[in-house]
């Protein structure tokens, strides 16, 4: 069964969002692709950075964004790190350094900002391509209703959530599980106000499902998650205290994640 969890935590520390999907069936082989050299120049503007790979992947790799403090990560599952360091200064634009952290069977590739960018990634032979875009200032209209496109539906049918848990991490972060149906269900994320909003397509909820969870007697910034039926999709609305910061992965495993934690007042 796939899983998503998402985790929130209070002002003094540091919130992220991760968001996870998982695949199903076989445990993939072990990495043979592996990152040779990353470089990085300015076009129109814009940052281009290449990262040239030993082998082409075989699709783009699944990424997210952080605001504060500004990121761009990329997860490249069966990849490793053949350039024997992990961390390649930039200092160029926009763009200060890419850090390289490989765990297991997965590479993830963070993009250090100066100021949070909007990114589209292409493929190029045994290249992958990372372009960065400065994102305008957004209108307080669209910042309450433009959604990151996190995870595209793939599933023709309505696929409905199997369950909704909450639990908190042992950093005191408050955690929301999610089991989907399948790894094609997609996801689309947008902060509204003081909330966070998640949407998952093409997909249908349970009755026993369509609840409010009063979760605040867990000592985390998350104090509810009310999650409803609209239209062919489900909409989750979770409602943190205090200041927070989401971001969204995704990984091969069997299970998916997203998480909130609360945003640091210490610059890092």
């Amino acid at each position: 069964m796939k899983t998503m969890p998402l985790i929130f935590l209070p002002r003094r520390w540091r919130v992220w969002l991760a968001a996870a999907f998982c695949a199903v069936g076989a445990m993939p082989a072990l990495a043979e692709n592996s990152i040779q050299s990353i470089t990085a120049t300015q076009q129109s503007g814009a940052e281009v950075v290449r990262i040239e790979l030993s082998e082409p992947l075989a699709a783009l790799p699944s990424g997210f964004t952080v605001q504060t403090p500004p990121r761009v990560a990329l997860d490249l599952p069966n990849v490793g790190n053949a350039m024997g360091k992990s961390l390649i200064d930039i200092n160029q634009g926009n763009l200060r350094s890419v850090a390289v952290a490989q765990a297991g069977e997965r590479t993830r590739l963070v993009l250090n900002l100066r100021q949070s960018a909007s990114y589209r990634a292409e493929l190029q032979g045994k290249a992958l391509v990372v372009i960065l875009e400065a994102a305008a200032a957004p209108s307080v209209a669209s910042a309450a209703t433009e959604p990151l496109h996190f995870s595209a539906s793939q599933n023709r049918e309505q696929a409905p959530l199997r369950d909704i848990d909450f639990r908190r991490g042992a950093d005191g972060a408050g955690r929301v599980i999610v089991a989907l149906a399948s790894t094609q269900v997609g996801v689309d994320i947008r902060q509204q106000g003081q909330t966070l909003v998640v949407e998952f397509l093409k997909s249908s909820l349970p009755e026993s499902l369509r609840r409010r969870l009063d979760v605040s007697d867990f000592g985390t910034p998350v104090q509810a998650i009310a999650t409803t039926q609209v239209g062919e999709r489900v909409r989750m609305v979770v409602e943190p205290r205090g200041a927070w910061e989401h971001s969204a992965y995704r990984t091969t495993t069997s299970s998916c994640s997203r998480c909130v934690r609360p945003s640091s007042t210490r610059t890092s």
